[in-house]
């Protein structure tokens, strides 16, 4: 027995060197949560693999799953209280592929107070999530009155952790929509975006079907259309890339430029 006695002893005393020197602390009293845990500015990205058109790979951006789609089309989704309304809601797209599925999930942010004072023209953030639900795209609008109003328009594409991927700035043209997409490196332009000549005075009305083109150098890289598609009951902003060797930041950039020209010319509730 007094063998037993010392050998369980041993045994206690074996178990309590491997526990911890520091306990845990326990709270009587009620812990308030005052902010959230977020990861890091350079946290990787969900590594979950992404089948675009004939391959399957790990996307190491969210704009890299635009990579060899002929083309995209952007579906403005509409809510009950914003018909019945007068003052339009945060606007809500869903990017898609030719075959129907959902690429990117773009959800407005602005405020009221600049949705009722300027409508269509109001500054706005622009949040697009992927697959993955993660940030892929951040669209950056700020106030502008127009090329003929001291500023022209414009709009900055961001990416994650804060960075600038480029820009898209409306030309101060007066018969034919024009816009340049710059890089955001450099800051040099990479394409021009040219809508429907002989448009009117200032650009300002364009019919709900027109059509523009994206070229460099004078080669025609993609073009932009805003058609009524009979199957959806509703207009859609598309884009067709004519050139296979668009990278996928440059198909960013000029899904950019789309959905300027989509508040521009084709958002009529104010």
């Amino acid at each position: 027995m007094r063998f037993e006695h010392c050998n369980t002893t041993a045994k206690y005393a074996w178990h309590s060197s491997q526990m911890p020197q520091n306990p845990e602390v326990v709270y009587d009293s009620h812990i308030s949560i005052t902010s959230q845990p977020r990861p890091g500015s350079e946290a990787p990205r969900i590594p979950l693999p992404t089948v675009t058109g004939s391959r399957t790979f790990i996307p190491l951006s969210g704009y890299d799953c635009l990579a060899d789609l002929p083309s995209v089309h952007i579906e403005q989704t509409f809510e009950l209280n914003e018909s019945l309304t007068a003052v339009s809601s945060e606007n809500r797209y869903v990017v898609r592929s030719p075959l129907g599925d959902a690429v990117f999930a773009a959800s407005e942010s602005s405020t009221e107070k600049n949705r009722l004072l300027w409508g269509a023209g109001r500054p706005f953030q622009m949040h697009l999530l992927d697959k993955t639900h993660q940030e892929a795209l951040v669209f950056r609008k700020k106030f502008a009155l127009g090329s003929m109003c001291c500023q022209a328009k414009s709009l900055e594409i961001w990416i994650p952790p804060g960075n600038v991927l480029g820009r898209v700035v409306q030309s101060p043209t007066f018969m034919q929509p024009e816009f340049f997409i710059e890089d955001g490196n450099t800051g040099q332009p990479v394409f021009c975006v040219e809508g429907p000549a002989n448009s009117g005075f200032c650009c300002f009305c364009l019919p709900k079907e027109c059509y523009f083109k994206v070229h460099s150098g004078g080669n025609l890289r993609a073009s932009i259309d805003h058609k009524w598609m009979a199957s959806k009951s509703q207009y859609t902003t598309n884009i067709y890339f004519s050139d296979a060797k668009l990278t996928a930041k440059e198909r960013a950039l000029i899904l950019a430029s789309a959905f300027l020209l989509e508040y521009m010319y084709f958002q009529t509730r104010f």
